[in-house]
């Protein structure tokens, strides 16, 4: 964990132009931004401006639209009953609370979640925040299936 902070700080203080491409090094892509409330830095500013779905990322704004709802009541409250049904990964085979959901990036979860929301509340959120599109084509799957699209930039001005 240290060497994380310590790249972290490490980046703040290169230029923009400076910035490694970790991705191209690992012969995959992707992006990285950083933002600080008035400046960014990133390695590829065009795909950071790029809208994508939010995928994994939605969870967090999944739970703390459940959490201001008052949908759950905090982070160890059990949300989610696990009743048998096929996962793709193990551990996706449990109850969970917002804690472990987000541990497990356990979609099952968040999916019974937005069920929970329900497309209403969901939809008046996301224009709330101004989430990227703003479309919800499905409830439980709208961030998953490409509907729901943001940028990288626009999810780190949200955040």
């Amino acid at each position: 964990m240290s060497k994380i902070w310590l790249m972290l700080l490490f980046i703040v203080f290169l230029k923009a132009e400076d910035l490694p491409d970790f991705f191209k090094e690992q012969n995959t892509s992707g992006v990285f931004i950083i933002y600080d409330g008035k400046n960014f830095l990133s390695n590829d500013f065009k795909r950071a401006n790029e809208a994508f779905s939010p995928a994994s990322t939605f969870k967090i704004f999944n739970a703390l639209i459940a959490l201001n709802l008052g949908i759950v009541k905090d982070t160890k409250e059990i949300f989610y009953h696990y009743k048998g049904e096929k996962v793709f990964l193990k551990s996706w085979a449990n109850d969970a609370n917002l804690s472990s959901a987000m541990k497990r990036s356990q979609v099952t979860a968040f999916k019974e979640l937005a069920r929970k929301i329900g497309i209403k509340r969901m939809q008046e959120n996301l224009n709330i925040l101004n989430y990227g599109n703003k479309k919800i084509s499905k409830i439980d799957s709208f961030w998953l299936d490409n509907s729901l699209k943001i940028s990288a930039k626009e999810q780190a001005i949200l955040l």
